[in-house]
């Protein structure tokens, strides 16, 4: 079994969340006309900024048991933060759903989902990893690629 508070991957990318307002690839409001609390909006881009980090920056961390647990819980929260923006959204209107879908959908952001859509159809990411926790974002791309070999290279 592997320990997420093992993970080598964390201390690896402190660096990158240290100066994130110099980073314009990251989540931006397009419009001043909106309800996103200025929390959600930090952790957001705290969120991507990691995840960008754990995928994108360090592509084989996921290879690594301990890095594996940690970043597959890190998946599973940066998807449950945008359904819950989302649901927040959609009492408000269409308007406010399409200002957090663009906020989601930064440079960054597109990295990871083309990160996490190699790491499922490379076999370094499967439905076992996220157990019953699967997001629902990730369910149709772990489904496409079932059965594929994990090509992580062997210690």
């Amino acid at each position: 079994m592997s320990e997420w508070k093992a993970a080598k991957i964390r201390e690896a990318c402190y660096p990158a969340l240290e100066h994130v307002e110099r980073d314009g690839q990251l989540p931006k409001l397009s419009t001043d006309r909106h309800r996103v609390d200025w929390r959600d909006l930090t952790r957001t881009i705290e969120m991507t900024t990691a995840l960008n980090c754990y995928l994108v920056t360090h592509p084989n961390a996921v290879c690594e048991r301990n890095n594996r647990a940690y970043i597959v819980d890190s998946i599973n929260r940066y998807f449950a933060k945008f359904d819950e923006m989302m649901d927040i959204a959609k009492r408000y209107g269409e308007a406010e759903m399409s200002t957090v879908r663009n906020l989601w959908d930064s440079p960054r952001n597109r990295s990871i989902k083309a990160a996490l859509m190699q790491n499922t159809s490379s076999g370094r990411l499967i439905k076992a990893d996220f157990g019953w926790t699967t997001p629902e974002a990730m369910k149709s791309m772990l489904s496409q690629y079932n059965g594929t070999a994990d090509n992580c290279p062997r210690a």
